[in-house]
């Protein structure tokens, strides 16, 4: 079903803008291709962003009208440059039908891989070494997970199993694991399957868990105290702006959401951090570099940023926000920013794959 509504979106948007488009493609002029590139790929640009960074009623109930509109948007002004090119080394016209043909092909290939894309998950390694570690750990830290939307059940069962097999020592949950869509049902079932991976598990919360935003979509499916009873009920315990030794070289920092949360914590009332540990710190948004630096963990972990899940996101974002996607590090502390181990809402990912992280701590040889 979640396959069927969402290639019907795509189709319909496809079939429309092939309409649209006719008159203007019969005139076969290389002017007329070069600025509905230019406008097809600036308004594809515009549609990712409202669909992925604005938070509104509007935008969240236009169903998979948005991410439909990109990927048909993006595909033609690639078809676009496509029969540009042709019309510039051919001495005779385009006939319409190819180019529609051409259309047809780079929409559906473009659709069938971001869908695919969504639907692939995949371990994405890591390796930190300190002089304060004494022995050797593996850790798997996942974050927006967004359950109950883009994703079939079946892609997050496999994802959850691989990582069991893995055996880490710890797991941690780096936030946005349900959102406002995910049902009380989904919800309790998904920290089951958590609380079942055989290691130790952490909680953070992200800026969608609670359903903060729940009114937008006719009320919250479930309040912030079933959420708590349905983490801590697994055995998963939840980290707000407190530490938590780990073995007698590790700590766990975990910092409250700062968009949605209750009451963030300033710097200077966390927990002292031990100079003799590893600090590793959990904090859902890799935005505040003040609070990163003045923390002064070894390592934080991120996510939120989805890698901007549409193509090209991410290098529109780094205009203006410079912690997207990938390590960085800012003062003394090494930060990675997932890509997220599923995406926000629609089933289509152009960026970035979906990964969880596997990180692998160890002595400085």
């Amino acid at each position: 079903m979640l396959y069927l509504k969402w290639f019907a979106w795509a189709a319909g948007v496809f079939i429309a803008f092939e309409l649209l488009q006719l008159p203007l493609r019969k005139k076969n002029s290389k002017g007329i291709f070069v600025l509905m590139f230019v406008v097809k790929f600036m308004a594809a640009i515009v549609v990712a962003y409202c669909s992925m960074a604005i938070n509104n009623r509007f935008v969240w109930n236009l169903g998979y009208l948005p991410a439909a509109l990109y990927g048909v948007l993006l595909s033609g002004a690639i078809t676009d440059l496509v029969a540009l090119v042709l019309l510039l080394f051919r001495k005779k016209d385009l006939k319409v039908s190819a180019v529609m043909a051409v259309s047809l092909i780079i929409t559906a290939a473009f659709m069938i891989y971001g869908t695919v894309n969504m639907q692939t998950i995949l371990p994405k390694e890591h390796s930190y070494t300190s002089d304060k570690l004494k022995g050797e750990y593996k850790i798997v830290f996942l974050a927006d997970l967004h359950y109950g939307s883009a994703q079939s059940p079946k892609t997050v069962e496999k994802a959850l199993n691989d990582i069991r097999e893995i055996k880490p020592d710890l797991i941690l949950l780096g936030g946005d694991i349900t959102d406002e869509r995910t049902t009380a049902e989904e919800m309790r079932q998904i920290y089951k399957q958590l609380g079942k991976l055989g290691a130790p598990t952490f909680f953070f919360y992200g800026n969608h868990d609670r359903q903060s935003h729940g009114d937008y979509l006719g009320g919250a499916k479930y309040t912030p105290d079933e959420l708590v009873k349905a983490i801590e009920g697994n055995g998963i315990k939840i980290l707000k702006d407190e530490l938590q030794m780990w073995g007698d070289d590790l700590a766990i920092l975990g910092r409250e959401n700062d968009e949605e949360g209750p009451g963030r914590a300033e710097v200077s009332r966390l927990p002292k951090l031990p100079p003799d540990r590893y600090v590793i710190c959990v904090d859902h948004s890799p935005y505040l570099e003040d609070d990163i630096k003045a923390t002064g963990a070894d390592l934080q972990l991120s996510g939120h940023t989805h890698a901007g899940q549409f193509f090209p996101l991410r290098y529109v974002y780094r205009l203006g926000v410079n912690n997207i996607y990938g390590d960085y590090k800012l003062g003394g502390t090494d930060l990675y920013v997932s890509s997220g181990i599923t995406g926000w809402y629609f089933p289509f990912r152009t960026e970035a794959h979906c990964n969880y992280e596997v990180i692998t701590l160890s002595k400085t040889p």
